[in-house]
């Protein structure tokens, strides 16, 4: 049961992630096939405000909102300033404390985002990650590959 409730809130988390960046839909056919996580390429990216306080790691709040099976959820992504020689990044869901994640983005890192902020974004990039194919904009498949590395995003307790 724990790792059920462990799997839907990483689950939900991902989601609310990549709806900061866009609306997502999710497709698992079944358990033998991979996730695929397709975005539509017409929906909104992040804020020029938010990349630009980002890339600098000036401190920023931004908050958003959507409608997920009929529930308002509202994401909110913070740029905390530099910490530790790193750029502090959160993101969450008001309605679900359980899903705050912490980044902590090198200045390289912070560099590759602004490459991709530049990209078109209305081309499909793609990230494979274990049994996960992801295929979206340039930014939120980079901001993926974050969330998949244990050393640059961790979910909080």
């Amino acid at each position: 049961m724990k790792l059920r409730k462990i799997n839907f809130l990483g689950g939900i988390l991902l989601i609310v992630f990549c709806f900061v960046m866009s609306n997502s839909v999710i497709a698992e056919e079944d358990a033998k096939t991979p996730m695929n996580i397709s975005m539509s390429s017409d929906s909104p990216n992040y804020s020029k405000e938010f990349i630009s306080h980002l890339v600098k790691c000036q401190k920023y709040k931004e908050e958003s909102s959507f409608d997920f099976l009929g529930n308002v959820i509202t994401p909110v992504v913070i740029v905390e300033g530099w910490k530790n020689g790193k750029c502090g990044y959160v993101n969450y869901a008001k309605e679900i404390p359980e899903s705050k994640v912490s980044c902590s983005f090198t200045k390289a890192q912070l560099n590759e985002i602004l490459a991709a902020s530049k990209k078109d974004q209305n081309v499909q990039e793609t990230y494979r990650n274990g049994g996960m194919t992801y295929t979206s904009d340039p930014l939120s498949v980079l901001f993926t590959k974050y969330m998949n590395e244990g050393d640059t995003c961790v979910m909080q307790n």
